[in-house]
């Protein structure tokens, strides 16, 4: 691990709490332009990438982790201490994918909470190799991160004018990737004056098939709440969310500006509320932003399932008990009715002696039906 970093920012660790990671090219822009514009204390960002790539980040003022030889020892060293981390990744190479598959196993070992954030490649300009390899990833995550949000890039640029030059709609995509990070990240770095922590994304976890969508807003001045509503509505990735999938729950976090008053925050949150359903289970959070002179942020975090229908909940079964298999259907055959593949049990008639007012029942001259005691003469 590379710590050629000042004294000062390396004494800065020991009050960190949020570690935030980034695999690739891509991750390390978007950790590199959110400790630098968003000032969040108590972050501790960290670059991991091949040892030539890093090196376009030696102004950065991060930790590293060179991926070219083993890392998870380092990697295990800069996760003790912290009470969350966020990963950020864009999978593409193989070298990232397999990067970040380690880093989650190695995060989910040491029981420190985290997000996976993840832009996926471009279906346009991606093989169907590439691309079977980046979704294959993308489940192995699902399965370890606390939540994770998709970002496919195909979305992501669409929200950019084509008539930009190249160099700067992707640096657009790349600070657009840090804004929604940051958005999210905001309690666990800022003052968080509604006690939301960590445990905080907990309903968000380990859901069968969920994924989460991410938006954000920002508005100033007079309208600022009306403003910064309107832009996270208009987030693309929310709205394509809640269009495709069956969005169940949600984390909307308010920043504000330290002079915003209660009323203003309390009547903010109540607006933002009525955007969405009232089926959905929403968490609201305030937290007071110091690099916000006036005006307010929101950011908001969409947990859905891949299926617009609704999910039919396992009935009870015991212990070691299977369910019955469905009977195998023919080819071109109507679909088995319910009770075509129930077991029928055929009850036979027995004598049952004097209890069905017949004879008793003997056994080698015996009446059976008489108790013992009087049967054995005790």
């Amino acid at each position: 691990m590379d710590y050629d970093i000042d004294q000062e920012f390396e004494n800065s660790y020991e009050q960190a709490n949020m570690l935030m990671v980034g695999v690739g090219e891509g991750g390390c822009k978007a950790v590199v332009a959110i400790a630098k514009d968003y000032g969040m204390p108590g972050l501790r960002p960290v670059l991991a990438d091949k040892r030539v790539s890093l090196s376009s980040f030696r102004f950065a003022k991060a930790e590293r982790i060179d991926l070219d030889v083993e890392w998870r020892e380092d990697y295990r060293r800069c996760l003790q201490g912290v009470s969350y981390a966020f990963i950020l990744v864009k999978l593409g190479g193989e070298h990232e994918i397999n990067a970040v598959k380690k880093m989650a196993q190695v995060t989910s070992e040491m029981n420190v909470p985290f997000v996976v954030f993840t832009r996926m490649p471009s279906k346009q300009f991606t093989s169907a190799t590439e691309l079977k390899a980046a979704e294959d990833a993308m489940e192995t995550l699902k399965g370890l991160a606390n939540a994770s949000v998709v970002i496919p890039d195909d979305t992501l640029f669409r929200t950019i004018s084509g008539k930009l030059d190249v160099k700067e709609a992707y640096e657009r995509a790349t600070k657009w990737f840090a804004e929604a990070v940051a958005g999210v990240a905001r309690p666990f770095a800022l003052e968080n004056v509604s006690d939301t922590n960590a445990a905080r994304l907990e309903w968000l976890v380990k859901r069968k098939n969920s994924i989460c969508s991410v938006g954000f807003g920002l508005g100033r001045g007079p309208n600022a709440a009306d403003e910064a509503i309107e832009q996270l509505v208009q987030s693309p990735f929310l709205k394509s969310a809640k269009e495709a999938y069956a969005v169940d729950a949600g984390l909307v976090i308010l920043s504000v500006a330290p002079k915003v008053s209660l009323d203003q925050a309390h009547q903010a949150l109540r607006r933002i509320k009525g955007v969405f359903d009232e089926t959905i289970h929403l968490e609201p959070c305030i937290c007071v932003d110091n690099s916000l002179q006036e005006g307010i942020r929101v950011a908001a975090l969409l947990r859905s399932v891949e299926s617009a229908e609704p999910i039919e909940q396992p009935e009870a079964k015991t212990e070691g008990e299977k369910p019955n298999p469905e009977p195998p259907r023919k080819k071109g055959g109507r679909k088995p009715k319910a009770s075509d593949g129930q077991m029928v049990f055929v009850f036979k008639e027995d004598d049952l002696g004097i209890f069905s007012a017949k004879d008793p029942t003997k056994y080698f001259g015996e009446n059976l039906d008489l108790p013992t005691y009087s049967r054995l003469n005790l």
